[in-house]
């Protein structure tokens, strides 16, 4: 009898031990925590275009006064490079390579002139070049180049006034400027006088981009 009691007694236990399990379990149960909503990726920022020189449709003038006329020429060979984001002028660039010698002034004599050791040396020069490592809004917001001209070995700093229109290929850029021959050292000698012929050189640019990208 006092082991039949005992016997039972050990039953009651070892169910109220398995019932307090179980209810505790229970109670530390909770609900799955919902995923915590992705954020939104954020949009990808449009890359820098980047354009070339089209095969026609360019020019390149140049203008000078000479014994109180006016003189025009063109440079037939150069190439351009332009790097653009509207939205990020400061990551633009604009790249300019002219073949000095390719200068046509429409006189063969002038020509062989302008060429010279004296002038603009194009056989120890025979290329000039803009580098612009960014593009800015300048005076009356109007669109510029920031870089360097360098020009006969010697390089110096020009901002060069810019206008873009696009195009079906791409862009149009347009714009001239002013630079002084002596600042680059064109004109040795006798040739540094400006009595004879101005100091001033007209830039005009006119030059078809297709975009590569």
């Amino acid at each position: 009898m006092t082991n039949y009691s005992a016997l039972l007694a050990a039953t009651l236990l070892t169910c109220a031990a398995a019932a307090a399990a179980s209810s505790a379990a229970v109670a530390e149960q909770k609900p799955a925590a919902k995923p915590a909503p992705q954020a939104a990726a954020a949009p990808t920022p449009e890359s820098t275009a980047r354009y070339t020189q089209a095969a026609t449709g360019n020019s390149l003038g140049f203008a000078f006064m000479q014994a109180d006329a006016l003189n025009e020429g063109t440079f037939r060979q150069f190439s351009t490079e332009l790097t653009y984001d509207e939205k990020n002028l400061a990551a633009s660039t604009l790249k300019v390579t002219v073949q000095v010698g390719s200068l046509d002034t429409g006189d063969q004599e002038r020509d062989d002139t302008l060429k010279t050791p004296e002038l603009l040396d194009t056989a120890k020069y025979p290329t000039a070049q803009y580098l612009a490592s960014s593009l800015a809004k300048g005076a009356g917001g109007k669109l510029e180049a920031v870089g360097k001209l360098t020009l006969r070995g010697v390089t110096r700093e020009l901002r060069l006034p810019l206008t873009l229109k696009p195009t079906a290929a791409g862009l149009e850029l347009t714009g001239e400027t002013t630079i002084r021959r002596l600042d680059y050292e064109v004109g040795q000698g006798d040739w540094k006088s400006t009595e004879w012929v101005g100091n001033d050189i007209k830039l005009k640019y006119q030059v078809a981009l297709t975009r590569a990208r």
